[in-house]
C-alpha cells in the first residue's frame, strides 16, 4: 500500500475523531450551563421573591393572579419596616455589637493561629485540637454558663478570692445589655467560630515561606513585630476572607443577642417582632404581612449584600488562594 494510499484512510479517522471531541465538548458546555442555571435560580428565586413580596400592597395580596410585577405596588411596606425595626439605633447597636466583635476576632484569631504554625511548644497538638473542638460546640450548650459569667462578672475570679478575705464585700458587674459580652470573647480568640478562624489562619501561614521571617529576626524584629510587619502585609488575601465571614456571622447572629440584651437589640432581633408590628398596622391576616417582613428583610440583607457586590472579586480571589497545608 502506497504511502498516498495510507494517507486517504488515516485523514477520514482524525476527521471523525475530532467531529466526536467536538461533540462531546458541546455536550459537557451545554450541561454545565443548565446546571449553572438551575443552580442560579435556586439561589437567586427566594431574593427576587422578597423583593416582589415588598412592593405588594393589600391589593396585590388578595390578587389571585401569580405576577413577579406587583398591580398596585407600594413603597409604604419599606416605610413600616423602617419605623418598625427602629432602623437608625438597630444598625447602630449592630455595629457596636457586630462588626466591632468581628475585628477584633480578626486579629485575635490571627495572632493565636500565629503562634500553633510557627512555635513548638508542649501541648500545642493538645492545644490545637481544643480549639478546633470549640468549632463544633453548639452555643446553646455554653449559653447558660456565658450569661452567669455576665451576670456576675467577677474578672476572672478575682472577685470570688478577694471576697474571700474576712471583711471584704466587693459586689460582682453585670455586663448584660453591654458590648462587652462579645467584645471580651473576641478580644481573647473565644468569640463565635473563633476555632474555624483560628484553623484558616493557621493554614495559610504554615504555608507561607519562612525566609522572610528569618530575615527579619536577623533584622532585630522579635516574633510580635514580624507578624506586623511581615506576615500581615503577606496575608490580605486570608484576612479578607476572615473578615467577611466574621462580619455576616456576627450580622446575622440571634441567639445570643436574644439572651444577653434585653434592650438596644441589633438589627437581627428587632427583624423578630417585624411581623407582629405588620399585622398590627395592616390586619389580622397573615398574608397581609408577608410584604412588610420582606421589606424588612431587604432593609436587614442589604449593607451585607452591597459589602459583598464591591468585594465579590477579591473575596473569589481570597477563597481560591487560601488552601489546606498538612
Amino acid at each position: 500500500m502506497t504511502t498516498e494510499k495510507k494517507l486517504k484512510k488515516t485523514v477520514p479517522s482524525l476527521n471523525k475523531n475530532k467531529v466526536k471531541e467536538v461533540g462531546a465538548n458541546l455536550i459537557v458546555s451545554i450541561f454545565r450551563y443548565l446546571l449553572l442555571i438551575a443552580i442560579s435560580y435556586i439561589i437567586l428565586y427566594p431574593l427576587f421573591a422578597m423583593i416582589s413580596y415588598s412592593l405588594q400592597s393589600r391589593a396585590d395580596v388578595l390578587d389571585t393572579s401569580v405576577t413577579w410585577i406587583p398591580k398596585f405596588g407600594t413603597f409604604d411596606t419599606y416605610k413600616v419596616a423602617f419605623e418598625a425595626l427602629d432602623y437608625p439605633k438597630a444598625l447602630l447597636n449592630t455595629v457596636l455589637v457586630g462588626l466591632v466583635s468581628a475585628a477584633l476576632e480578626i486579629f485575635s484569631c490571627a495572632i493565636a493561629a500565629y503562634g500553633f504554625a510557627r512555635f513548638k511548644f508542649k501541648g500545642r497538638g493538645l492545644l490545637f485540637g481544643i480549639v478546633l473542638f470549640t468549632a463544633i460546640v453548639p452555643v446553646q450548650i455554653l449559653v447558660i454558663p456565658l450569661f452567669l459569667n455576665y451576670q456576675y462578672f467577677g474578672f476572672g475570679y478575682i472577685v470570688n478570692l478577694l471576697n474571700l478575705i474576712p471583711g471584704v464585700n466587693i459586689p460582682y458587674i453585670s455586663l448584660i445589655d453591654t458590648p462587652l459580652t462579645f467584645w471580651l470573647p473576641s478580644i481573647f480568640g473565644v468569640g463565635l467560630r473563633s476555632g474555624l478562624f483560628i484553623f484558616i489562619y493557621r493554614q495559610f501561614f504554615m504555608g507561607l515561606p519562612k525566609e522572610l521571617e528569618e530575615a527579619s529576626w536577623i533584622d532585630g524584629c522579635n516574633p510580635l513585630m514580624t507578624f506586623f510587619r511581615v506576615v500581615i502585609p503577606s496575608s490580605g488575601v486570608v484576612f479578607l476572607t476572615v473578615a467577611i465571614f466574621a462580619i455576616i456571622w456576627h450580622w446575622n447572629e440571634y441567639y445570643q443577642s436574644v439572651i444577653f440584651f434585653t434592650n438596644n437589640f441589633p438589627l437581627s432581633v428587632t427583624l423578630s417582632s417585624i411581623r407582629d408590628q405588620a399585622l398590627a398596622t395592616m390586619g389580622y391576616r397573615d398574608a397581609f404581612a408577608a410584604p412588610y417582613v420582606s421589606a424588612a428583610c431587604l432593609m436587614f440583607i442589604a449593607p451585607v449584600l452591597i459589602m459583598y457586590i464591591f468585594l465579590q472579586k477579591k473575596f473569589i480571589q481570597s477563597i481560591d488562594r487560601v488552601g489546606i497545608v498538612g
